[in-house]
């Protein structure tokens, strides 16, 4: 291997390497490596070596034209992290990839998020049936243990021995209350969690259908009303959170129903039961540039419920907002 230790640097190295090629008769075009030492001394080698792969080195022609740079070797702990960073960003794309066909089932499965709630409530009420159904046996095992230790106590006090049979019994009956002490908190976890997967369920629907309903607005001679929907538009972080504040409070007081979700990009009533119940929804778009508020007025599926959500009542109830936002922030 060829090593030569070149000063000053690069008129005798390309000399040298003008030289080199002017000399060699090999088929193959000659690569020549070079770097810098620990002392920052140029080198160039023929042949690759361990300090040039540790330090980096440039690969040059016969001609001293630069091919490539290659970096330094990279240590154990680089390596390491860089293998976790590549595990990250592969979670994080299947994250992303659920979270598409997630998102597709949504808007495939529902048609309102009043209808996400419906198959919530639905959820909820087997739950709450096997609940009760659990508490009753309970309190029937509870009756037969105490009936039981009542007896085996009126053995006690006659001085006579508890049947074996009656204490078996006992522990029979103490087992099974335990059993449905268990089966209550497994039922009561189950409600929980199914109420924070219909959550967000819930808040991703509103989030994608918000979108949408800014792109209809975007696309339509840049329309700020249609029917019993209304988007404002506010352009500092602090005219944004005193609305988002405002709109909880109009969204209590004027809705059938109570707060469900409240969120930083979401508020959302309960939704509507009877022909004459209003909901409403207020969604929160963040941009680079300002951020929009949509608000929604839902009624239920009905012939009459629609009419009440296409009706000047709905309108009236929509455009209420921004007057209340404009005399609240005077």
């Amino acid at each position: 291997m060829m090593a030569i230790n070149i000063l000053p640097y690069p008129m005798k190295a390309l000399a040298l390497v003008v030289g080199l090629s002017l000399c060699c008769t090999s088929v193959d075009a000659k690569k020549f490596y070079r770097f810098k030492n620990s002392e920052g001394q140029t080198i160039l080698l023929d042949q690759l070596s361990p300090e040039a792969i540790e330090k980096g080195y440039e690969i040059i022609n016969e001609r001293g034209q630069l091919v490539q740079r290659v970096g330094p070797a990279k240590t154990l702990g680089e390596m390491e992290e860089e293998k976790e960073k590549e595990k990250e960003l592969k979670r994080k794309e299947r994250e992303r990839q659920r979270q598409i066909r997630r998102d597709a089932e949504l808007l495939r499965l529902f048609s309102t998020v009043e209808d996400i709630m419906r198959a919530r409530d639905a959820a909820l009420l087997g739950v709450q049936q096997r609940s009760e159904l659990n508490k009753n046996e309970k309190e029937l095992i509870k009756a037969s243990l105490e009936d039981s230790q009542r007896r085996a106590a009126d053995y006690e006090r006659l001085g006579k021995k508890v049947p074996k049979n009656l204490t078996e019994n006992i522990a029979t009956l103490q087992k099974q209350i335990a059993n449905r002490e268990t089966n209550e908190k497994a039922i009561e976890e189950e409600g929980n969690r199914i109420k924070e997967e219909f959550e967000r369920d819930i808040i991703r629907f509103k989030e994608l259908q918000a979108k949408r309903m800014a792109h209809r607005f975007k696309n339509d001679s840049d329309s700020e009303q249609k029917n019993n929907v209304l988007m404002m538009t506010c352009d500092t972080s602090q005219s944004c959170k005193n609305i988002w504040q405002l709109a909880q409070v109009y969204a209590q007081s004027n809705s059938s129903g109570r707060l469900e979700v409240v969120t930083d990009t979401i508020i959302l009533t309960s939704a509507p039961k009877q022909d004459s119940d209003v909901g409403i929804s207020f969604s929160r778009l963040p941009s680079k540039t300002n951020t929009q508020i949509i608000i929604e007025v839902s009624c239920t599926d009905t012939d009459a419920g629609q009419q009440l959500c296409s009706g000047p009542e709905a309108q009236k109830l929509v455009n209420g907002f921004k007057e209340f936002v404009d005399k609240q922030i005077r």
